[in-house]
């Protein structure tokens, strides 16, 4: 963990109250008559494509106030976008937030035409949306991964190991977590970590490690702290894209040093974005 003061982000949707001569207590945020912030859920997520196959993600989208009707968001791709659009289609440019919920789905299908084992990006921004009382859109972008994966042995990197991380502390040393597979996701593995372990906003959190073309790829790891108490810069560790470190299924896991890489502050928010790593030997 880089050495800076980490405090606790604010909510979305946050309650502010206060106290009148009666003690009664005054609600200044309101869901339902409110202004409404459009925003995305999380920073990025990753597209995994099955070696000349397909795949498919879905990017949440929210919303702070509640309606009685449906709303639609409208979502439209950056050009810093890097991946080939032949790779990769949104199901619709628009994205429906049902009556009476705060979310909704945009679902991007994915086809190995020309994918790549490295990750190549899906960059997405809120452009419009039917919300009301006023609606505000976030400028946050959305980046999607899009990576070709190859199958794996439903055993390789399964079970107890010791982890171990050798940068700035973000998962602690000589951790042992069990890892999973994710029953959906053949090339997806689980585990349960403590992210920041010592800070004070440490949390324990999902661990999700795709298992590309002989590559790993971390995905974003955000509990909503900042490095600011003056601003939400927000410090986030996630896919270390070009720099993702390898592995080989000609190598037994047992016995084997498996070493992670991943991207720390992604958005350079709290100083240079830097690659760090842990690693995971199996007990």
């Amino acid at each position: 963990m880089k050495n800076i003061k980490i405090t606790i982000l604010s909510l979305i949707v946050v309650a502010f109250f206060g106290c009148d001569q009666d003690d009664n207590i005054n609600t200044v945020f309101d869901n339902v008559n409110g202004q409404s912030l459009v925003a995305f859920a999380a920073s990025s997520s990753d597209l995994a494509v099955v070696i000349d196959g397909t795949g498919s993600v879905d990017v949440q989208i929210e919303v702070s106030t509640v309606s009685d009707s449906d709303r639609t968001v409208t979502v439209s791709v950056d050009e810093s976008s890097t991946a080939a659009t032949e790779n990769y289609a949104l199901a619709s440019n628009t994205v429906t937030i049902p009556a009476g919920s705060y979310s909704g789905l945009l679902t991007i299908n994915g086809v190995d035409v020309s994918v790549e084992p490295q990750a190549e990006t899906i960059v997405l921004n809120i452009e419009d949306t039917t919300a009301s009382n006023p609606a505000f859109t976030s400028n946050q972008q959305h980046t999607v991964n899009i990576f070709q994966v190859c199958p794996v042995p439903s055993d390789y990197l399964v079970g107890d190991y010791i982890l171990t991380d050798n940068g700035n502390g973000n998962f602690g040393q000589n951790v042992p977590v069990t890892i999973t597979v994710d029953p959906d996701e053949p090339t997806l593995r689980l585990f349960t970590a403590t992210f920041l372990p010592g800070s004070g906003v440490d949390q324990d959190v999902e661990v999700n490690l795709t298992l590309g073309c002989n590559f790993f790829s971390l995905s974003t790891v955000d509990i909503n702290v900042t490095c600011d108490v003056d601003g939400p810069l927000s410090y986030i560790i996630g896919n270390a894209g070009a720099s993702n470190s390898m592995y080989d299924l000609d190598v037994d896991d047992v016995g084997t040093v498996h070493t992670v890489n991943y991207l720390e502050d992604i958005e350079a928010d709290c100083g240079p974005a830097s690659v760090q790593n842990f690693t995971l030997t199996k007990i």
